[in-house]
């Protein structure tokens, strides 16, 4: 996972992070989860890696700064190939993926990732890489050829904004970030039938949530090289954050 000791340190010695712990392991379990007790979860792990404004806008040094650094890079990309007309050879040579006769679908979506994320040497790394992955694989779905996968691209592009799509890669982040602090921990403490059943639980409840969030940030014709670009993707994940830190049961 690329985790460093001092990265782990710094996240155990925030001020909320015996809450947090205690929250999630007193709820994994193989049975219902409430609503009630999965809110405080995510509300606590807002607090732990330093609140919605401050990891928002990536100033915190526990979460947020390689999420808005990647959702910035894929945001990008998609709308780059938006403009194009939908035209995946040519937006994909932005990316620089030039020879494509040989290229895989899943060579292409490697080759995405690495060009949204990068290496990952922390916790934040890996669960902002793993989000691009894992959204990139819905948006695509199971494309077999480079044809399908500009249609099955297109096709998604055409039924959402980019705003929510941004949404929902924040939510897969917060996911995969909380699920990187506790996982393998609790795969030793309660056992992988618990373990996966409270991710899941807490997976359900994020998208829940951000179903109901307002859509204020449009994303169409920005400069994505820009500061225009930086404040709107900042004040997204700042939003998703703050649903979660005005939790109440």
């Amino acid at each position: 996972m690329g985790t460093s000791k001092s990265y782990l340190a710094s996240i155990k010695g925030q001020p909320q992070w015996g809450d947090l712990s205690k929250s999630v392991t007193s709820s994994c379990s193989s049975g219902s989860i409430s609503s009630s007790k999965i809110g405080k979860i995510i509300n606590r792990y807002v607090g732990v890696i330093g609140g919605a404004s401050k990891a928002g806008s990536g100033q915190s040094k526990i979460g947020g700064r390689s999420s808005l650094r990647t959702a910035n890079k894929l945001g990008g990309f998609l709308s780059n190939f938006i403009s194009s007309g939908g035209n995946l050879v040519s937006t994909l040579q932005q990316t620089g993926l030039s020879d494509l006769s040989t290229k895989s679908v899943s060579y292409i979506i490697n080759h995405l990732i690495e060009y949204c994320s990068g290496n990952a040497s922390t916790i934040d790394d890996s669960a902002a890489k793993e989000a691009v992955k894992i959204l990139l694989e819905e948006l695509i779905s199971d494309a077999q050829t480079l044809e399908e996968m500009q249609d099955k691209l297109k096709a998604n592009l055409d039924s959402v904004s980019l705003e929510e799509i941004m949404i929902k890669y924040f939510g897969i982040y917060i996911h995969e970030h909380l699920s990187r602090m506790f996982y393998e921990k609790l795969i030793k403490d309660k056992g992988k039938s618990s373990c996966d059943n409270l991710f899941r639980e807490i997976k359900n409840f994020i998208f829940v949530r951000l179903e109901q969030m307002n859509k204020k940030n449009p994303l169409k014709n920005i400069d994505w090289g820009g500061e225009q670009a930086d404040i709107l993707i900042k004040r997204i994940q700042q939003d998703v954050l703050t649903i979660f830190e005005n939790y109440e049961d």
